[in-house]
Formats: structure tokens, sequence, C-alpha cells
């Protein structure tokens, strides 16, 4: 089980990593991107907060 919810925590981090890159991209280096991909970055984000805050959240239950 802790395999899996590592893997979790690692994906959400990558999903946040990938997502804040195309937001920096977009307003810092005003590049064009589309509002697709915009909204899409903006997902990755929150589902990678969402990963993370889930990790932790069991990981102190377990505790």
């Amino acid at each position: 089980m802790q395999n899996k919810e590592s893997f979790k925590f690692f994906l959400g981090l990558a999903f946040l990593g990938l997502g804040t890159w195309k937001i920096y991209e977009r307003f810092i280096l005003n590049k064009d991107i589309s509002n697709l991909q915009l909204a899409g970055s903006i997902f990755l984000v929150t589902l990678g907060l969402y990963r993370a805050f889930e990790y932790f959240k069991h990981k102190k239950t377990n505790i």
C-alpha cells in the first residue's frame, strides 16, 4: 500500500511541475499558448496539489 501512495505522490509532483512550467511560460515568459493548454495546466496544478495533500493526510493518520 505504501508503494501505491508514494507513486501517487510523485505523480502529483510531476503534474504540479508540468502545470507550473506551462503557467510560467504563459505569464512570465509571455509565450503564446492556447486557452486549452492554460486550462489543462491549471487542472494539472490543482491535481498535483490534491495528490500531495492526500499523501500527507494519509501519512499523518498512519503515524
